[in-house]
């Protein structure tokens, strides 16, 4: 034991007299391994996470785009919905003898850069994370109201909201909106407990909210144009103030009948909606369900299953890791090239070295453990450098993943391939650090080794 640690010692003051390559090369071996790590870490949290969103979902149905599409806006809100659902197909699919429940989500509005999702009471029944677990609220119940909000975790601890505060929301997705419903102030009723996915990015609203937003938003705009329109046909029309006064009784009442007809189409409480989540009876629906869907001769839909959309993500993001993966691999091996180069130049220097320790009793097995062990603490130190660094990358990153996609990564950076990896790691370096400390070995048992000082 005594002799590993006096091994141990003599290789770091060694190193300490090349110091300026030693570090170079340190940053070589933590910039490689930190990528490996990060690469993995990425990939299984990324995994994690995304799988614990949503469960206890059997079908997304929305317009007929694209399946990666759909599954970003309805579940993780990245992105925008090209064309939405009529409300007419989302009562269809509720009426489906197989259907157990619907809860549809509109999307398109935010605050403050958190996206807005209009739905029913049902979405806090029905939607379930991780090994499902329920949507739970910290304080304040569910919106009752049409002026009622429901705020994520994240909302609400990032915005400082809290029960009875009042906001105005804004049209559109981006961070900065110049169109704001100023005309529907919402209050908050409601915070949820934290769950570690895009639900506490989001704040909640009943679509009748939705409706109301953009009907008050509508209807304003129609009375400046009728106001514009009326102005203009009084200077042409004067002298006909009867026969306009006539047409104006008419016009009144076609749009009375405009009016009913429309609120016949619309019985619902939107006329479209940006996706539906759809539970089953039974698993054994899944399939059926989802051709009737695609095959739904009124409007063209698109019916995914979550965990195959999912799968299919990974498959791309696969050639992404591996590439990452393999340039991490190819610096890391350089980098032990480089190493190498750095132990074998410097033999000739490390001639009076060698010498003294012979001179003092270190058998040439000592010499050749050194130079093995010198390699070995550089990679050490370039790992623990890495996981550092990683650690403090994960810290600041997690902020933007909150703000932009509703998760975060855990600070758990081992895994089992992580430990294989850097077991291989550590066992390479080794094994190329044979060479150099083989030179060493010989050149420690040459005849006037021990005297050359």
């Amino acid at each position: 034991m005594m002799g590993v640690t006096v091994l141990f010692s003599v290789a770091a003051k060694s190193l300490r007299y090349r110091l300026s390559g030693v570090i170079l090369t340190t940053i070589a071996v933590a910039l490689s391994v930190f990528v490996l790590l990060g690469v993995e870490h990425v990939r299984q949290e990324s995994r994690s996470s995304f799988a614990s969103t949503v469960s206890g979902v059997d079908l997304i149905v929305g317009a007929r785009t694209g399946d990666i599409n759909l599954l970003l806006l309805s579940i993780f809100r990245i992105g925008g919905a090209s064309a939405n659902v009529s409300w007419e197909s989302v009562e269809a699919i509720n009426e489906h003898p197989q259907v157990d429940w619907v809860v549809p989500l509109s999307l398109g509005d935010s605050h403050r850069g958190y996206r807005v999702v209009g739905t029913t009471e049902g979405f806090f029944d029905r939607y379930h994370y991780g090994r499902k677990q329920p949507i739970t609220f910290d304080t304040g119940s569910r919106f009752s109201e049409t002026a009622d909000v429901v705020l994520g975790a994240a909302v609400a601890k990032s915005l400082g909201y809290g029960i009875g505060d009042s906001l105005i929301l804004s049209h559109g997705v981006a961070d900065t909106s110049f169109v704001h419903h100023d005309q529907v102030p919402f209050t908050v009723v409601g915070l949820l407990s934290p769950t570690g996915t895009p639900v506490d990015n989001a704040l909640f609203v009943s679509l009748e909210a939705i409706d109301a937003m953009h009907a008050d938003e509508e209807t304003a705009q129609e009375h400046g144009h009728d106001e514009h329109e009326s102005h203009d046909e009084h200077d042409a029309h004067d002298e006909h103030g009867e026969h306009d006064a006539h047409d104006e009784h008419d016009e009144h009442d076609a749009h009375d009948e405009h009016g009913e007809h429309d609120g016949h189409d619309h019985s619902g409480p939107l006329g479209s909606v940006s996706a539906v989540l759809v539970g089953l009876d039974g698993p054994f629906a899944t399939l059926q369900v989802q051709r009737w869907i695609n095959e739904f001769e009124d409007e063209a839909l698109l019916g995914i299953l979550p965990g195959v959309t999912l799968t299919q993500l990974w498959d791309i993001m696969a050639r992404i890791e591996d590439t990452l993966r393999g340039i991490a691999i190819l610096v890391f091996i350089s980098s032990l090239f480089g190493l190498n180069a750095m132990l074998l130049a410097s033999m000739r220097e490390r001639r009076q070295e060698i010498g003294i320790l012979r001179s003092i009793g270190a058998p040439s097995l000592f010499i050749l453990g050194m130079l093995v062990v010198e390699s070995l603490l550089i990679v050490i130190v370039g790992i623990v450098l890495a996981i550092g660094c990683l650690i403090v990358a994960i810290g600041a990153v997690n902020g933007f993943l909150m703000s932009e996609v509703g998760i975060s990564f855990s600070y758990q950076i081992l895994y089992s391939s992580s430990l294989i990896a850097l077991t291989l790691i550590v066992l390479v370096s080794v094994i190329l650090s044979l060479l150099p400390a083989w030179q060493a070995y010989r050149l420690s048992t040459s005849p006037g080794a021990s005297s050359s000082q």
